[in-house]
């Protein structure tokens, strides 16, 4: 890749250094390099929520791609820091469960990066290790340089439920606007749906319908969003908020 990419997944913040930090050393490092911010607003420590953001926006970049996920990236005694390659993109993260998450078995291969900084500590996964580890990378050092191979720690997200004509769907993400995003693909609903009506309760606040635009969830609705998972929204107004609805809660769907 002539003008290399690098992107940045975190949960640092916007008010804080780290990006700087971080920028500042890539583009120190590695030639003509373009780092791309995909967030630094992510819910500290939150791997669940992280995962949505990963498997929804870091997938369509062109090969070669690095994406450096720094969340939950202290050093513990049972997780590593690893390379994942996938699709012909490199992720490096810690192996807390998040990356096999993300890709499940789906992935060619995962390396635990051996330790080769200067620094007297490495608090700082992102500068300290990844920084070099994605020069490595670009440079076409293969992985078997990079660590040794290791499997992924199995950690899975918890999935929605069906029971009989009831399915229970956990809230996955809430993006700026207060929408909330379900952990269903609109084609699976469809599924189970079978050609059936459908009833949603949430506090009191009854949703029926599926609207294609978010033009048209005047009221709340549920809608379809660009990554085809089901989502509620309420056009202009922060749906989260008007329902009482809170990240990793679960919301009923009866199948009428």
């Amino acid at each position: 890749m002539s003008s290399p990419i690098v992107t940045l997944t975190t949960d640092w913040g916007e008010s804080g250094f780290f990006a700087g930090m971080v920028k500042g050393k890539l583009y120190s490092m590695i030639s003509d390099v373009r780092v791309v911010d995909i967030s630094h607003g992510l819910i500290p420590h939150d791997i669940v929520s992280a995962t949505f953001v990963i498997k929804n926006a870091c997938m369509w970049f062109p090969k070669g791609t690095v994406h450096i996920i720094d969340i939950l990236s202290e050093e513990h005694s049972s997780q590593g820091f690893v390379v994942v390659q996938a699709k012909g993109q490199y992720y490096l993260c810690s192996n807390h469960g998040l990356p096999y998450m993300v890709f499940g078995d789906e992935y060619d291969k995962a390396v635990e990066i051996r330790p080769y900084w200067n620094s007297p500590s490495y608090n700082f996964a992102a500068y300290d290790i990844y920084c070099p580890t994605a020069e490595r990378l670009i440079e076409g050092v293969p992985l078997s340089e990079i660590g040794e191979e290791v499997p992924l720690y199995e950690r899975r997200l918890p999935p929605y439920i069906v029971m009989g004509n009831l399915i229970k769907v956990h809230v996955w993400h809430i993006d700026g606007y207060g929408n909330a995003y379900l952990d269903m693909k609109y084609d699976e609903f469809m599924e189970l749906l079978g050609g059936r009506n459908f009833e949603m309760n949430i506090r009191g606040v009854i949703i029926k319908d599926i609207q294609v635009s978010y033009s048209d969830c005047e009221r709340a609705a549920l809608t379809i969003s660009s990554t085809g998972y089901l989502e509620v929204a309420i056009y202009m107004v922060r749906a989260v908020d008007i329902l009482g609805i809170q990240l990793h809660s679960m919301i009923d769907i009866m199948i009428k």
